[in-house]
């Protein structure tokens, strides 16, 4: 539905917003309480407060500049799949370095009772070389 579009389009640009804002306790509230967030070369973490523990001293540590360029996005019923490609670029609040990070995402959203689409899983693939 053209409205479920809208509404996630939306919901990623909050998402979005609140990442360059450094705003961990905002960002998971737009997960699901059950939300399964897959780092890089990490355990996979469970639930907002795991992942917000988890993001917050990045944020702390970094003036973040997150976008997400070219969502493509499949509908079925109360979830939805999403791909894309994600750029961004951290600048240490301690000496000013700035480093720039890309690679590929997945998300599943899911829409919850109070009709609302929230992050189910995301996981990512970083273009950084090892």
């Amino acid at each position: 539905m053209a409205s479920d579009r809208v509404a996630i389009d939306q919901r990623r640009q909050r998402w979005v917003d609140l990442t360059t804002g450094g705003d961990a306790g905002g960002c998971v509230q737009l997960l699901t309480e059950d939300a399964v967030w897959f780092p890089p070369d990490m355990a996979a973490l469970s639930g907002r407060a795991q992942i917000r523990d988890w993001r917050a001293p990045f944020f702390e540590l970094y003036e973040y500049e997150f976008s997400v360029v070219k969502p493509q996005l499949r509908l079925a019923g109360n979830w939805a799949l999403e791909r894309g490609v994600f750029k961004s670029f951290h600048t240490s609040r301690f000496d000013g370095r700035r480093s720039e990070h890309s690679g590929k995402y997945l998300i599943s959203w899911r829409r919850e009772s109070d009709g609302e689409w929230y992050i189910e899983r995301y996981m990512h693939l970083s273009d950084l070389a090892e």
